[in-house]
């Protein structure tokens, strides 16, 4: 019995944390992140400010939830992509458009989200971060293992600067409205640049 009360328990926490996050997104997107408050959130989510303060300690988490669920989908799509027997490069581009195809959900709202994103991005503890650097590692170990990619170059350098590509690319697509570009085709050319020029021409 106690068991169950505990299942049920967290059963029910899990599902006031949704609450409170898809309300929180709805809100965003309807009224801006800017002009949203707090207390915007817990009236549309009936819930009192300190159940908030339980799961989100600033307002900002909420967008910290939601690249955190962004990148659990990555993953799993990640993981399909490194069991195919597609070229890694193929494999590379895939997972970094998956990635790319949730900001164009919202434009408004991913600045926000990337903003956030940024602002941890560089912490030295930052646990999704390095998940998701080990995701592009596993790749490009995979490339250099069948011979695509050329043996010379250092792995973790050629992980930042994909990631500096995507990270730039969609900065530009969220920030800069001026510079009208449709964001996972320009990705797509900038990242086959970097690829093409770490590509090994010789496979014997």
């Amino acid at each position: 019995m106690p068991d169950l009360e505990v299942s049920r328990r967290e059963r029910k926490k899990d599902e006031t944390r949704e609450r409170i996050f898809k309300e929180a997104i709805l809100l965003f997107r309807e009224r801006g992140f800017d002009k949203t408050t707090i207390d915007d959130i817990t009236e549309r989510a009936d819930v009192a400010k300190g159940t908030f303060f339980n799961y989100f300690p600033k307002k900002e988490a909420v967008l910290a939830y939601l690249s955190e669920k962004r990148l659990a989908a990555a993953e799993e799509n990640a993981g399909a992509a490194l069991a195919s027997d597609r070229p890694a490069s193929e494999k590379l581009i895939g997972i970094y458009l998956y990635a790319a195809s949730a900001y164009e959900e919202d434009r408004e709202l991913s600045r926000f989200v990337l903003d956030e994103l940024m602002a941890r991005a560089f912490g030295p503890n930052e646990e999704s971060g390095q998940r998701w650097n080990k995701l592009v590692l596993d790749v490009l170990e995979q490339g250099r293992a069948s011979k695509e990619l050329r043996p010379d170059f250092d792995l973790e350098r050629v992980e930042s600067l994909l990631a500096s590509v995507y990270m730039a690319t969609v900065y530009l697509w969220t920030n800069c409205p001026e510079i009208q570009f449709e964001l996972r085709p320009e990705l797509e050319a900038r990242l086959r640049l970097v690829l093409e020029g770490i590509a090994r021409k010789d496979r014997s």
